[in-house]
């Protein structure tokens, strides 16, 4: 699984859901405080909060690689997810009740699933909205970071900023940018790595004489194409490292106009 802001999040977002399944297993909402003692209810609430919040961030990362949800902003995103989630939620929060309560038909799904989506994705909503304005500030701030170190030894052509962030251990020889929301994944003819910061942010810095934009989440420097193939859906540059770009419609004439299609 890659590294992504939804992974990340995860240590600081554990503690959240745990303290509201505790919040809720004290509080025994829907019918439960007078159904089962406070120790059941804190299984209960404790592993239904657990596996559907991981159920909302695998749906929310899922989404995030699919092109048509990549203009759809982190809260957006995370409403789907929420709404997703709470099919195989619904179906864990009937075994959990068969298995400590009472006996629940699996009949009842529909009955319970419009709350399950409901409250799963009003949460995920919220913490989505957290996720992006953090991811927000933080990017800011390290742009301002790196914008304050000392000018170095860089290409003539590039402004030393963007380089600043580079880790050593992949050289200079950069052939992709990737977007992951407000994550950069940096690729170089020696591997890979992320750092935080937008793709419109970095593109200012490079500047449009090393590269050009081939998708949305995409950047591609001169000389980087070793070839150009096409699969079902779209045209796909594949460079010197055998990685394989995808390009967009809204990019696709000024790619040809480049001849990287060949």
């Amino acid at each position: 699984m890659r590294e992504t802001p939804y992974v990340r999040s995860i240590p600081r977002q554990l503690p959240w859901v745990l303290g509201l399944a505790v919040v809720m297993a004290v509080t025994g909402p829907f019918g439960l405080y007078d159904m089962a003692s406070l120790g059941v209810r804190l299984v209960y609430f404790g592993t239904t909060g657990v596996l559907i919040w991981l159920q909302v961030l695998a749906f929310a990362m899922l989404l995030a690689q699919v092109e048509a949800f990549q203009s759809w902003s982190i809260a957006a995103r995370m409403a789907i997810a929420g709404v997703l989630a709470a099919i195989p939620g619904t179906v864990e929060i009937i075994i959990l009740l068969n298995w400590l309560l009472f006996p629940v038909p699996f009949r009842v799904f529909l009955q319970i699933y419009p709350q399950t989506a409901f409250l799963t994705a009003t949460i995920a909503v919220m913490i989505g909205l957290f996720i992006d304005q953090r991811l927000r500030s933080n990017a800011d701030s390290e742009l301002a970071r790196v914008a304050a170190l000392p000018a170095a030894d860089m290409p003539a052509d590039t402004k030393p900023d963007f380089f600043r962030r580079v880790p050593p251990a992949l050289g200079r020889d950069l052939l992709a940018l990737e977007m992951e929301d407000h994550y950069l994944r940096i690729h170089t003819a020696l591997g890979s790595d992320l750092i935080l910061l937008r793709l419109r942010d970095a593109l200012a810095e490079l500047g449009p004489s090393r590269g050009r934009q081939v998708h949305r989440s995409w950047w591609v420097a001169e000389g980087a194409v070793a070839s150009a193939e096409r699969d079902a859906r779209r045209p796909m540059l594949v460079l010197r490292n055998g990685l394989r770009v995808p390009v967009s419609k809204t990019f696709r004439d000024q790619v040809k106009q480049a001849g990287w299609l060949g």
